[in-house]
């Protein structure tokens, strides 16, 4: 009896529900188990809630649009029978007979046919036919088109073609699916290039197919006679139970009402209109500089104010970036350095970098191999952080500038990639095991003519088998600190651009912070103690940096310069460092290669304790001439976890107290099972 009451109930509340006034450009989106539906603009993904609950308790599905009475059908789990929403969003239980004891979760209302389709795999199931004109003897009467092992598909959901009589879906393995459902034959028409679960799919009015992946919210657009031309189209909302619909004779954007989306400006093979999936972005409250306005096609409003190319852009410099934000978001950026008109993924010079309220500013190195002339620049900014140079995005602003490259005659230099391993014992010997701190690194020198504009270190910290927590640094012995540029040094740690100044402050000498936390830095992979060090620890990928050192005024070039740069480690303050080392000025402790001078910062009393014999010998080394610190010019195998020097390089120790003038070659005896094989 309580059953009869809702049903009673369900159709006093739909009974005067009016259709919807037109047909609609944006897409219905029904989602949860109570079936929430939201309305999603296909161009930016953007969506907007308009109904909490339906009048059901539980989830809707196999949602279509109808074109003929501006009515939305779909399957009601409440009651295992169809209903239709109305402009009230109030379902409307119908009751279609001839149908099968089960739930349906794909369907569609044909354009060319009165009638709802839906479709359920399975030999007791299949695809049904469900009459919806009202003055047909047939109304609600449900016939079965093709059983559900001969239309045997793995799909979510299915959406009608404007101007065929055919259904369209994407399996979960990314193939076409075209449906002739007069016939019940199906016909795969290639392969999409994206997978998962698409619960949702609709057509625009050009024959454009849209799919929805549950997973992401991604929307990809297809077009249909070209499948290999999939093109991720939008960043829309995701959803565990997720399907949708559209009136499929609408186009994607309805100039009748006021606009909502920000475009670019660049010329169109950088993809800006629509056509092309021009970068587009849904206009609120996150925006650059002053504000934005919102076009119904791209290069109409000139309201890109919010950033700005501090310094030239000239090849092998560097140039300074400031942009300025409404609302904290992801700022991504590109300039098209090749001059071919389009954005590159390489020519990607910011990456999901988290800008905040006002001005930011972040560096670019300029390609010393980019093509002088005038080029373009595309800056993005939403609260989606991975975003591409194409598509639309539900928040945030579009800039793109035209910028121009000059040749600044820099010619750049390297040296070959060497490695830097450190025992952090010091000054005792311990395990010997120098994989505390590995670093492979190189150094980079641009320079016009004898005068040397900059310097760069690009490295990998390649594996941290320490408990104590170490920085690693470089020291530029023939360098002082105001020589440097400040403004202009950049760090990035995995490829993110760190904000602080990686220059030690306070001291007159150029000590360049690279990591100033390795242990913290280098995240251990789950059952591991240490980063890469250990058997069976070893998958994790290297930590890339990069640092930047331009100078204020040219520097001659000498071979002191490169020479000069000597890396080294110092332990973090605040943490523990062993017996030797004052926690609360850990900062004065440091590790450098044999007979190297330390820092300004380092405190002379902690040599000649324990192992260590400085004074006597030279820097850094025990009596026998063994160093705590080592550069090799090549790339290495560090030693395992606990496993001393001397026992994976046997001819390590010869060459140690010989100075370095026997078993030159000490590196190439590793034993295979004692170290680690970068």
């Amino acid at each position: 009896m309580k059953s009869s009451i809702v049903s009673l109930l369900f159709i006093a509340a739909g009974s005067s529900a009016a259709p919807f006034d037109t047909c609609p450009s944006k897409a219905f989106l029904v989602q949860g188990t109570t079936a929430t539906i939201f309305g999603v603009n296909l161009v930016s993904g953007s969506y907007n809630r308009f109904a909490d609950n339906v009048g059901t308790n539980q989830k809707v599905n196999g949602f279509g649009f109808s074109v003929h009475d501006r009515y939305l059908y779909g399957w009601d789990y409440s009651r295992g029978n169809i209903g239709r929403i109305g402009k009230d969003y109030a379902l409307e239980p119908l009751n279609a007979s001839g149908l099968p004891n089960t739930n349906f979760y794909v369907g569609d209302v044909s354009v060319q046919q009165n009638a709802y389709y839906v479709y359920r795999k399975g030999a007791d199931y299949g695809l049904y036919r469900i009459v919806l004109d009202e003055n047909d003897s047939d109304y609600l009467v449900a016939s079965k088109v093709i059983d559900g092992s001969s239309l045997n598909l793995n799909i979510f959901d299915l959406a009608f073609h404007p101007d065929e009589n055919l259904a369209y879906s994407v399996d979960n393995r990314g193939n076409l699916i075209a449906i002739d459902v007069i016939t019940g034959s199906s016909f795969n028409l290639g392969f999409t290039g994206v997978t998962g679960t698409f619960g949702a799919v609709y057509f625009d009015v050009e024959g454009y197919l849209y799919i929805s992946r549950n997973s992401d919210g991604h929307i990809f657009r297809i077009d249909i006679n070209d499948p290999t031309s999939t093109t991720l189209f939008a960043y829309g909302p995701s959803s565990g139970n997720n399907d949708g619909a559209r009136c499929a004779t609408a186009p994607i954007i309805d100039e009748s009402e006021a606009p909502t989306l920000d475009y670019g400006d660049a010329p169109d093979s950088y993809a800006t209109s629509i056509s092309a999936n021009g970068a587009r972005h849904g206009k609120g409250n996150l925006y650059f500089g002053n504000g934005v306005s919102a076009e119904h096609t791209p290069n109409q409003v000139d309201d890109d104010d919010g950033v700005n190319f501090v310094t030239g852009l000239e090849t092998g410099l560097d140039t300074l970036v400031s942009y300025r934000l409404s609302a904290p978001g992801y700022v991504n950026a590109w300039v098209d350095w090749n001059g071919n008109g389009q954005f590159d993924e390489s020519e990607q010079i910011i990456t999901e970098h988290l800008g905040t309220v006002g001005e930011n500013r972040v560096l670019v190195e300029v390609p010393i191999d980019a093509r002088e002339g005038t080029t373009w620049a595309r800056f993005r900014v939403s609260n989606t952080p991975s975003i591409s140079p194409l598509g639309g995005v539900d928040s945030g602003e579009v800039e793109d500038i035209s910028v121009s490259i000059v040749a600044s005659g820099v010619v750049e230099t390297t040296t070959a990639w060497q490695t830097a391993a450190f025992e952090d014992l010091w000054p005792q010997q311990g395990d010997y095991d120098f994989n505390d701190v590995v670093v492979k690194y190189r150094i980079f020198k641009s320079q016009i003519g004898n005068q040397v504009v900059r310097l760069k270190i690009d490295g990998e910290l390649l594996a941290v088998g320490a408990s104590y927590h170490n920085a690693f640094a470089f020291r530029f012995a023939n360098i002082a600190r105001n020589q440097v540029d400040e403004p202009l040094v950049r760090l990035t740690i995995n490829g993110q651009q760190i904000a602080k100044n990686p220059l030690e402050a306070g001291r007159n000498e150029a000590i360049l912070i690279a990591l100033d936390d390795t242990k913290v830095i280098a995240n251990t992979q789950s059952g591991c103690k240490y980063f890469r060090t250990e058997s069976g620890c070893l998958n994790q990928q290297p930590i890339p940096f990069s640092v930047t050192l331009p100078f204020k005024n040219t520097v001659t070039d000498s071979a002191s310069l490169i020479s000069g740069v000597s890396p080294f480690i110092f332990a973090v303050n605040g943490f523990d460092h062993g017996p030797f080392v004052d926690r609360n000025n850990a900062r004065a402790w440091e590790v450098h290669l044999k007979n190297h001078t330390p820092t300004e910062a380092f405190n002379t009393d902690y040599f000649d304790q324990g192992d260590d014999m400085s004074s006597t010998y030279g820097n850094f080394q025990t009596a026998n001439g063994l160093p705590w610190a080592l550069i090799i010019g090549t790339s290495w195998n560090h030693p395992k976890e606990s496993t001393d020097m001397l026992l994976a390089y046997p001819e390590f120790g010869g060459f140690a107290e010989s100075a370095g003038s026997a078993n030159t070659n000490w590196f190439r005896s590793a034993v295979g099972q004692h170290s680690v094989q970068n």
